[in-house]
């Protein structure tokens, strides 16, 4: 290798280009650079070992190529550069994930505050087959529907019963 063609070569080593397809269940993604198009190529996630994470590719985002030997065909894509049409979402001191649909995740390590943002008509299922422990003072804003019983220490809702009534058509009051 002649020292005057190094420079040239290091160019071809990493390349900047845009999605332009996706393939999912393949895990590939082609990536268009100027007029040239990759063959379907792999790309990084957040992480793929014992945790993973996923975030599907988007069609235009951009990425930088990795190019072993300057190989195109052997290339790897990054992901996560901001750009005009997909710009970053972060202005303050909280780490933060928004999704397509506006819904956000935020933690803010200063103040200790966690906070989940749902666009109207989001739901939200937690399956926890062996349970869910809250340990906090709850406040519930709105309607709260529940299958099964409710418990308080050792009062159940649904059967507990009440001592001094005398059975009849009266009912007892409302709690104090």
């Amino acid at each position: 290798m002649r020292e005057d063609d190094l420079p040239g070569q290091m160019g071809e080593l990493i390349r900047h280009g845009r999605i332009a397809s996706v393939d999912l269940p393949a895990g590939r993604i082609t990536v268009a650079l100027g007029d040239l198009e990759t063959q379907p190529i792999r790309f990084f996630t957040g992480g793929a070992g014992g945790t993973k994470v996923w975030s599907r590719p988007k069609i235009g985002e951009q990425v930088s190529l990795l190019c072993p030997g300057g190989d195109i065909e052997g290339a790897i894509a990054m992901r996560g550069m901001t750009c005009d049409a997909f710009p970053h979402i972060g202005d303050e001191d909280r780490e933060l994930v928004q999704f397509e649909d506006g819904a956000t995740i935020a933690y803010n390590p200063q103040s200790h505050a966690l906070e989940a943002v749902l666009p109207d008509g989001a739901t939200v299922s937690i399956v926890a087959p062996g349970g869910v422990t809250i340990q906090a003072d709850v406040k519930i804003e709105g309607d709260l529907e529940v299958t099964g019983d409710v418990r308080a220490g050792d009062i159940s809702l649904q059967h507990h019963t009440h001592s001094g009534v005398q059975a009849g058509g009266s009912s007892t009051g409302e709690p104090e």
